[in-house]
């Protein structure tokens, strides 16, 4: 009978325990490389990759793009303007303004058309008085303008006294008779008469005669008549400063006293702006009294042209 002999316990032992270590030698190494593996290409890895690889430029960019210094600068052409610091701001060139103003010889024409106009209104207030009954009967002997023009210039070359007064008595009653001693009663008469038939046009005939001596270029060969600044300087003041001018203003009427008062103020202040007020005529308290008898009255037709006037200049000597 064949007897099978028992395998050896330790021995067998050692052969399973050699059978073992191959196995996990080799799983150690599949580990090692399936981690590496896991680890080289992972997302996270392959992201880091295109992060850092850098772009390339499209190669139509790249040629445009990069070009070689230039071994010299290059030359600006002549006609170009010369390079400014930084310091300093590029100049501007500044453009003249359109001309508004009106040319000399605009202003000439104007100047004389208007004057032209002013002597034709005067030459016909004269050519009306030539032609009424009451100034026929006082036989001036000449037309009517050329009288008038000709008192005009008589009492301009004789003016009153305005500064000191009242020194002594006989200044004063000089010039409370200054026009009776100048041109006579006769033509005190003639022009008192006139203001009262002529009333509704005296006005405009008061408002161009200023007009006309107050234009430096109005001197018509057929209205010759020139009347300086200081001369009608000299009777504004008469008529507002001095006891003989006003007391020869109240004994005439309202209408009239008001009209001198009011074409006297505007010559005082021509004279301010001309700087040739010599006697210091202070125009404010003169200006509040014409305007309250010009407020009162009911006598001129231009009255609220006279006002607006008076206005101004009370703001203007405030």
């Amino acid at each position: 009978m064949v007897t099978l002999e028992r395998p050896d316990p330790e021995q067998g032992g050692r052969k399973k325990k050699n059978s073992l270590l191959p196995i996990a030698l080799i799983s150690i190494v599949l580990c090692g490389v399936l981690t590496g593996a896991w680890l080289f290409f992972s997302p996270y890895a392959l992201f880091n990759k295109k992060q850092l690889k850098p772009a390339k430029p499209p190669a139509n960019q790249t040629s445009s793009s990069i070009q070689e210094p230039a071994s010299t600068p290059a030359q600006l052409p002549s006609s170009l303007p010369s390079l400014q610091s930084d310091t300093q701001p590029p100049s501007i060139k500044e453009q003249s303004a359109p001309a508004t103003e009106v040319p000399v010889t605009d202003q000439h024409e104007g100047k004389q058309k208007q004057c032209g106009h002013l002597a034709a209104g005067l030459r016909t207030f004269f050519t009306h008085l030539d032609r009424q009954e009451y100034i026929q009967d006082f036989h001036l002997g000449v037309p009517a303008q050329e009288y008038f023009l000709g008192l005009a210039t008589k009492v301009l070359n004789n003016p009153p006294v305005v500064s000191r007064e009242s020194d002594d008595l006989y200044t004063i009653l000089t010039n409370m008779a200054h026009f009776f001693r100048v041109i006579g009663g006769k033509n005190i008469m003639i022009i008192k008469t006139i203001l009262d038939r002529e009333r509704d046009t005296i006005e405009d005939v008061a408002a161009e005669l200023f007009q006309w001596t107050t234009e430096a270029q109005c001197n018509k060969e057929d209205f010759s008549f020139h009347a300086p600044l200081d001369k009608m300087y000299e009777y504004a003041g008469f008529f507002l400063s001095s006891m003989g001018g006003r007391s020869y203003l109240f004994r005439r009427d309202s209408r009239s006293r008001l009209l001198v008062n009011y074409y006297a103020i505007l010559l005082v202040d021509r004279a301010n702006r001309e700087h040739i007020n010599r006697h210091g005529i202070n125009l404010k308290p003169l200006l509040a009294t014409t305007i309250k008898e010009v407020e009162n009255t009911n006598q001129l037709i231009y009255k609220e042209k006279y006002l607006d006037t008076l206005y101004t200049l009370e703001e203007k000597y405030q």
